[in-house]
């Protein structure tokens, strides 16, 4: 089997590119895509005093997004592409905290040697896993990128100053990224390295993937830690039934010494789920997360589970449900909540919510 490195495929491109004749005809296309999401939701425990809270929603079932994508042909197999995505706010009409903070790449692909970008992206952890999630990475509610307790535990979703080669052999396709640090005198500190191999062959998807973010500290400072996820998942198709699974397992750590004040934390998440038609219009989808973190036995679980209404192809409704609970544990509690992207105040959370959805 030839091997097929980014170097070998930068020197093809090259290659390639100084072969064409300026007469050779090319053909480009650029999209404009997005998402928009936005719902009410209500949620238990929202404060110290226990208090709930309503609230309108951006992004309840996927992140309101717009997005530029284009590629073209420049002839031999060989293709330029780009991305820009932002992220936006619908309840306030605000990006995100950079404008093209979801996506800002460009690159060459080659239909042999695969595919070369650069600059912000999102990780190759994350896109492998997208579709083992039964709720679809959605802040209402999925624990899988990041658990909503204390403290919280995830992967990296997306990394800036980046470099990614990806490629398919048949039923399989490997994805490698890694974020430079740009820290002087340091090849460790603000880094991102990881990898994915998936396989994708009739009703069965599955993937295995490893993922190592380093902070912008020095890589010696005490301050300076390191989180390593390793997933693997996968689903599977039954007629009309979908069943979705996988294990996540987390570890953040100080680079310096381990101690009281600078501790270690790992974490196990576990989820099941299934999503089935109930009618031609509606589907269900519903699970369970369960994490395991080391040191407690509190072991939150959160229950979830969503219905779409679909009105058509690119527009749907939907409803969202979830809870979330830590056992006690020496008279104390885990902090435990069903958003993930609040710090949670209580041992248990519960949260409902019902939006729109639209894509183009």
């Amino acid at each position: 089997m030839t091997v097929r490195t980014p170097l070998a495929l930068a020197v093809a491109c090259a290659a390639t590119l100084l072969g064409h004749s300026a007469a050779q005809a090319q053909t480009s296309t650029v999209s404009v895509y997005g998402i928009v999401d936005a719902g009410i939701e209500y949620r238990t425990q929202n404060n110290a005093k226990g208090d709930g809270q309503w609230r309108l929603n951006s992004g309840g079932l996927n992140t309101s997004r717009l997005g530029f994508k284009g590629t073209e042909d420049l002839g031999g197999g060989l293709s330029a592409q780009f991305n820009l995505e932002s992220e936006v706010v619908l309840d306030s009409g605000a990006t995100g905290s950079a404008f093209f903070g979801r996506q800002a790449w460009v690159g060459l692909e080659d239909k042999d040697l695969g595919g070369l970008a650069f600059g912000r992206m999102s990780t190759a952890i994350y896109d492998y896993t997208l579709a083992h999630d039964f709720m679809g990475y959605a802040p209402q509610y999925s624990w899988l990128t990041a658990t909503a307790s204390v403290p919280a535990t995830g992967f990296t979703s997306r990394i800036g100053n980046a470099i990614r080669y990806s490629n398919k052999f048949g039923a399989f396709k490997v994805t490698a990224n890694a974020g430079l640090g740009e820290v002087a005198g340091s090849l460790n500190a603000n880094t991102q390295r990881g990898v994915s191999v998936g396989y994708e062959a009739g009703a069965l998807s599955a993937q295995l993937s490893y993922d190592d973010a380093r902070t912008a500290a020095t890589e010696t400072a005490t301050t300076s830690t390191s989180n390593r996820s390793l997933i693997a998942s996968g689903s599977y198709k039954l007629d009309t039934v979908k069943l979705y699974g996988g294990v996540r397992a987390t570890q953040r750590k100080p680079v310096g010494t381990v101690s009281a004040s600078n501790p270690r934390y790992r974490s196990d998440l576990f989820w099941f789920g299934a999503s089935a038609p109930l009618s031609q219009a509606i589907t269900a989808f519903g699970g369970v997360y369960l994490e395991n973190k080391h040191g407690t036995s509190s072991d939150p679980v959160m229950l979830a589970g969503k219905l779409h209404y679909n009105l058509s192809k690119r527009t749907w409704l939907y409803a969202t449900a979830s809870v979330a609970r830590a056992k006690s544990d020496d008279g104390t509690q885990t902090l435990t909540g069903v958003f993930r992207d609040q710090t949670p105040v209580s041992g248990h959370q519960t949260g409902i919510g019902f939006g729109i959805q639209h894509r183009f």
